[in-house]
This record gives structure tokens, sequence and C-alpha cells, in this order.
């Protein structure tokens, strides 16, 4: 990820290799406006994740869903998603936001 392009982490200079430290902010409050989960992650360091880690069309498996941000960041990034997740309250927000995100 050399070559990768994260506006959001204030350390990441562009053309240099990906360092250990990331620098995101947390969620932001939009990204809770369909429920909120105790663990939520940043979309954005889940687009990271996803980006650095898989290509396209390849299958993300997250098997403690939580409020669904990695499925979100799969959409917007065309891979595919399987997520597991125990509380029903908690695949209602993973539903609302993916309906969201993919209208």
């Amino acid at each position: 990820m050399k070559n990768g392009f994260f506006p959001e982490d204030k350390l990441k200079k562009e053309n240099t290799q990906m360092r250990s430290v990331w620098s995101l902010p947390s969620p932001k409050n939009s990204e809770k406006e369909q429920g909120r989960h105790p663990t939520q992650k940043p979309l954005d360091l889940l687009n990271r994740i996803v980006l650095a880690s898989t290509n396209e069309n390849d299958t993300v498996l997250d098997p403690f869903c939580g409020s669904g941000t990695t499925a979100l960041a799969c959409a917007i990034n065309k891979r595919k998603f399987i997520g597991v997740e125990i509380e029903t309250d908690y695949c209602e927000i993973v539903k609302k936001r993916l309906d969201k995100i993919l209208k």
C-alpha cells in the first residue's frame, strides 16, 4: 500500500510505505444514525483494512459483525460480505446502515 491515498490519516504521507501507526478519527455521528454499538469502529478504518487486505470481489468474513461497519466497507469497495451476529438489535442496525448506503 505504498501508493495508497488515505487523506483521513494525518500520518500517512503520499508515496511512502504504510506505517504501523494509523491516525484515524472516532466514528462520525453520521455513522451512528441508525443505532449505536459499544465497540463501533470508524468506517475509515474498515475501508483501509478492506482495501489493504483484499481484492475486488473477494469475500470478507466478520464473525462478530456488531453494527456492520465491515459490511459497509465491503459494499463501498466492491467486496462480498458474510457477517455473524448473535444480537438481533445489532442485526437491525446493520440492515438499516446497508439499506441507506445501497440506495
